[in-house]
């Protein structure tokens, strides 16, 4: 008869203390959830190549995979706690818990038994991805070839060989089949990687990353990227994303000075903008996103209709508290009583060229208002903050401070205490594929004695928004610049071409 092959049975390779700690130091606030997408069928959920998971009557956690454990484990978010506890899928349920015992263990029945005790919640890892690399190079392939160092010696040291994702995929495979020597290659990449001179030194992490990046910000792929920002030097890191046409400001935050255009969402009429000379900002964003004060908009044509609720919608009741951009308190509607709290949406910055309307309790003329309009913003060299570009680059800024942009494919726009200067700003028509300057709309219906007539109506709650399509119409005739946005078609700020 056969042996059966011999079986060690030891316990998982988690200390006491650890399970003691819980979770609760590893669970997320709510706010950083709010966009995040629901649990796929694994029970893993994505942000920008993260993996996070709900835990059972707890809440949600980061996690990263443990090859030794065989299943995730909690994480901090910021790696400023060591790693929480193993997380097991809940049987026939998307959440995760942690073991709270020992599993028994079954008599082994037949010899292929071996197989089938590997739970069959361990997710399959078909390739080794760079994080998992990174992940074992520093914790047993460098530790192997230098014992006397630290994680923390380790981890610099890898960084200062500044390779690519791929390469530290190449690295990890190169150092188990001869784990006694770094392979020449690394070397001469260490060597050319911080030669300034040296025109290729970006190649091959540019080959990796710059496809990447439009799909990352139209929200069409969702990186597996993890701490790219802290793989490599901060020098090396810094020249790289400036050969990619990247800038950083005060905040710490990327941003670009090339992005055609973005969408934006808005009550306020295009009448009113022409008035001003400007879009104002308005929103008391927090501090630590732009240099100067910001304007939210979106990359994606598709969720400024959804945000536009297609123009069916009525807008947020508390902006039509707000006869004017310039109203620097809100006002209230006939009947109510007179409000001196003292709010306000222009209190983040006290200077601006406009005088704001200092006036309270004033009676509000807009609040009856039925719809919202949708504008393309022409943001050509203006500071531009993506959100999920700097998720992917520049995640390391967020432990300085830095704030990104909440929503998902969102941007801020820098501007001025000005605001944005009216030319730059497109109306959209309601069927949201022809968008004309709003100075030539609102120029040619004043010409025409017709402008206030259509603000009047849309502030008293008529849903007149083939009136605004009509003057599309005309300044077409007139022979005026008009932005084609062809329905068939999901459009994104770089797919913007200007008319001339």
């Amino acid at each position: 008869m056969p042996k059966r092959p011999k079986i060690e049975v030891s316990d998982l390779p988690v200390s006491a203390p650890e399970a003691a700690t819980g979770l609760n130091s590893y669970l997320l606030n709510r706010g950083l959830l709010r966009n995040m997408q629901p649990a796929n069928e694994e029970g893993l959920r994505y942000v920008v190549g993260r993996t996070f998971i709900d835990v059972k009557d707890s809440g949600t956690v980061y996690v990263e995979f443990d090859a030794a454990l065989g299943t995730y484990r909690a994480m901090d978010l910021y790696k400023k706690l060591s790693p929480g506890p193993a997380l097991y899928r809940n049987t026939g349920d998307s959440t995760w818990s942690p073991a709270l015992h020992t599993p028994l263990k079954r008599p082994l029945s037949q010899a292929n038994d071996i197989e089938t005790q590997v739970p069959a919640k361990q997710p399959r890892i078909a390739a080794l991805s760079a994080h998992e690399a990174t992940t074992r190079l520093l914790n047993d392939s460098l530790l192997k070839l230098y014992p006397l160092m630290t994680l923390g010696q380790r981890v610099e040291l890898l960084r200062a060989y500044n390779l690519s994702p791929r390469q530290h995929i190449q690295l990890r495979n190169d150092l188990e089949a001869n784990p006694r020597v770094m392979p020449e290659w690394a070397e001469q990449h260490h060597i050319r990687s911080r030669d300034v001179n040296d025109a290729t030194r970006f190649d091959q992490l540019q080959e990796e990353i710059e496809p990447l990046l439009l799909p990352v910000r139209n929200g069409t792929l969702r990186s597996d990227l993890v701490d790219f920002d802290k793989s490599v030097t901060r020098e090396f890191l810094d020249a790289f994303l400036t050969r990619l046409g990247y800038l950083r400001n005060s905040s710490d935050c990327l941003y670009r000075t090339d992005i055609p255009g973005l969408f934006r969402a808005d009550e306020r009429t295009p009448f009113e903008f022409y008035n001003d000379g400007r879009m104002l900002p308005r929103l008391k964003h927090p501090r630590g996103a732009t240099t100067e004060k910001p304007i939210s908009a979106t990359v994606s044509h598709k969720l400024v209709k959804m945000y536009g609720a297609k123009g069916t919608d009525a807008p947020d009741p508390e902006y039509l508290r707000y006869n004017s951009q310039r109203n620097k308190y809100p006002g209230k509607k006939p009947g109510e009583s007179d409000n001196e709290s003292g709010n306000s949406d222009n209190e983040w910055s006290d200077a601006s060229d406009i005088e704001l309307d200092t006036e309270r309790n004033y009676e509000t003329i807009r609040h009856d208002q039925q719809f919202i309009f949708s504008y393309v913003i022409d943001t050509r060299r203006m500071e531009v903050v993506l959100n999920e570009e700097n998720h992917l680059l520049n995640l390391a800024a967020l432990e300085k401070n830095a704030w990104f942009p909440d929503d998902e494919l969102e941007a801020l726009i820098s501007t001025s205490k000005r605001g944005i200067e009216s030319e730059r700003l497109w109306l959209l028509d309601s069927t949201f594929t022809r968008a004309a300057k709003v100075d030539d709309i609102a120029a040619f219906a004043q010409n025409s004695d017709i402008g206030d007539d259509i603000e009047a109506r849309t502030h008293s709650g008529v849903s007149n928004q083939h009136e605004y399509d009509a003057l599309i119409d005309a300044v077409a005739k007139a022979g005026k610049p008009i932005l084609l946005l062809p329905s068939g078609k999901d459009w994104f700020a770089n797919d913007i071409v200007w008319p001339v």
